[in-house]
């Protein structure tokens, strides 16, 4: 399903909701085609922080509201599969969400997502005086996305226990990704802030590249010591590019500021 492939021709409709709605007026029949349980206000959800908040978004269709670091609003959508919508808009987006308010609709038609979506872009336009970027006629970066799951973890044995050591299945791996980041906690839920700054930079420079969980005891039993000695670096995350070990947090912070990073996935 693309995202907003039906919400972004309401905004295009020959009586824009963007001009009903700066108006401060609902036309009349947009009123008569309100559900009979009125849609909980905007302003009236909570708002969760992301990427720690991740965890507990619905996996049912609802709508959504995104916002910035500042608490800004930035874009209102609706989604059959609300947790994997924010997912993409993290990885494609991360400098843009930092929040989002999410009403849920286990039991959504279209329409009804479509009217749910009207009344927060209504209220958002009545409170703020303007439509959120996002959602702006010609807007791009967050319209007609498709939504796909995260790509998930590599996970180093199948959980069952090995005889292969987990130093050489550790060093198979930097080898054969030509992008690899070894963080606490996944794609989508890093454990740690040094985790997310480094995962934030690669999206920012919308990096192909592979995952591995050091805390998943299961899957990678004994890494995080691992990934230590065979780096002979002490802390996690760590990056490597084309079997090569970039650095910790710190470095690749320091890369990204003075433009060493840009030049690294410019030559991928």
């Amino acid at each position: 399903m693309q995202l907003q492939a039906y919400s972004n021709s309401s905004l295009a409709a020959g009586a824009p909701l963007q001009r009903r709605a700066l108006a401060g007026r609902m036309s009349v029949r947009a009123r008569a085609a309100a559900p009979s349980t009125s849609t909980p206000p905007l302003s009236q959800a909570p708002l969760i922080k992301l990427p720690e908040g991740a965890k507990d978004l619905p996996k049912n269709p609802g709508v959504y509201a995104v916002y910035d670091g500042n608490t800004t609003l930035q874009y209102i959508g609706l989604s059959r599969r609300v947790d994997a919508s924010i997912a993409n808009h993290l990885a494609e987006l991360p400098e843009l969400t930092n929040g989002v308010k999410v009403l849920a609709m286990t039991h959504a038609t279209r329409e009804s997502l479509t009217e749910a979506w009207k009344h927060w872009v209504e209220e958002a336009v009545n409170a703020t005086g303007t439509i959120p970027p996002g959602n702006a006629p010609g807007e791009k970066k967050w319209q007609s996305r498709t939504v796909k799951p995260p790509r998930p973890e590599i996970r180093l044995t199948a959980g069952k226990g090995t005889n292969t050591p987990i130093e050489d299945l550790l060093d198979k791996v930097v080898k054969d990704c030509k992008v690899v980041a070894f963080i606490k906690g996944t794609r989508t839920q890093p454990q740690c802030g040094f985790s997310h700054k480094m995962l934030t930079i690669l999206n920012n420079h919308r990096t192909d590249y592979e995952v591995v969980n050091v805390l998943d005891e299961v899957h990678n039993p004994g890494l995080r010591d691992a990934i230590k000695n065979y780096s002979q670096w002490p802390t996690i995350p760590q990056l490597y590019m084309k079997g090569e070990f970039i650095g910790g947090s710190d470095i690749v912070g320091e890369m990204e500021e003075n433009g060493e990073m840009k030049k690294l996935v410019e030559q991928l």
